[in-house]
């Protein structure tokens, strides 16, 4: 396995701020790495519901990588993150 790709992890609006999506992205990418992969990639919107997201995978250590214009539908890009898992 060379590289791995998730969706927008979800975590309840009442938990934001409390740890649990690093906790969460760490749950995924730590049975990754040990398996080989050496990058994951993640994507989400670039519409209005998403703006947690689009800052909390930099704080992760992920790096936005791609927009794709009007990928889901006009006005709404697919952007994705990537984060390397080997040292």
């Amino acid at each position: 396995m060379a590289t791995s790709m998730s969706n927008d992890p979800l975590v309840s609006p009442d938990s934001h701020g409390q740890g649990h999506g690093r906790a969460l992205m760490s749950f995924a990418e730590e049975p990754l790495a040990a398996r080989g992969a050496r990058l994951i990639i993640v994507e989400t919107s670039s519409v209005g519901g998403f703006e947690r997201a689009r800052a909390f995978y930099p704080k992760c250590g992920y790096t936005e990588e791609a927009r794709i214009r009007n990928f889901y539908a006009l006005g709404d890009d697919k952007i994705v993150f990537s984060k390397s898992l080997t040292v």
